[in-house]
């Protein structure tokens, strides 16, 4: 199955997927305790759809799905030149322990908003997609996209507070894995 690293059905799982285990600069794993409300998804929803939506005509076909997945692909094979250009903040040859610090607490919170947009799983396919495609028009709209999304927060939301806990968000990303261990277990080897 292909896979889309950020498509449409990536923008409905944003804010509902759990903030998994992230190490900190001193190594040790630290779970994100910041509740997660409904008016945040929609906002993450919308800033990440726009852009997705590269013609900016007001929907996200696979084609823009999979563009951008390319483009971060490419950003990402810039080598070990380029991440040392990145760390080597003040520009002097070479990286001190508060640039290596810098850089590593940088990239764990980088780390962190990609997995709660993962919410915890691999790429997103296009079966992904199609969900959040309720129209089947081969494209995912803004409202397409943000029903998705709630949906999705809602099912998490246990309390039905409208407010995701670490502690919901970490049930839901558990309850995702077994269904998934579940299915794959049921697939034929072939």
């Amino acid at each position: 199955m292909k896979a889309l690293f950020v498509s449409a059905a990536a923008i409905a799982t944003l804010a509902v997927g759990p903030a998994l285990a992230q190490a900190g600069a001193d190594g040790a794993k630290a779970m994100h305790k910041a509740p997660m409300t409904r008016a945040a998804v929609v906002a993450r929803v919308q800033e990440h759809f726009a852009k997705l939506d590269a013609d900016k005509d007001g929907f996200v076909t696979k084609a823009e799905a999979e563009a951008m997945k390319a483009e971060k692909r490419k950003m990402k094979m810039g080598g070990h030149d380029k991440m040392f250009d990145r760390m080597d903040a003040d520009k002097d040859g070479s990286i001190s322990r508060a640039e290596f610090d810098a850089a590593h607490k940088a990239m764990a919170e980088k780390m962190a908003k990609h997995r709660q947009m993962r919410m915890g799983h691999g790429p997103l396919g296009p079966r992904m997609f199609e969900i959040a495609d309720t129209d089947n028009d081969g494209r995912v709209s803004l409202e397409e996209a943000t029903n998705a999304a709630l949906a999705r927060f809602d099912k998490a939301d246990t309390d039905r507070d409208g407010i995701l806990t670490a502690e919901e968000m970490r049930a839901a990303h558990e309850a995702m894995r077994a269904k998934m261990h579940e299915k794959m277990l049921d697939k034929p080897a072939g």
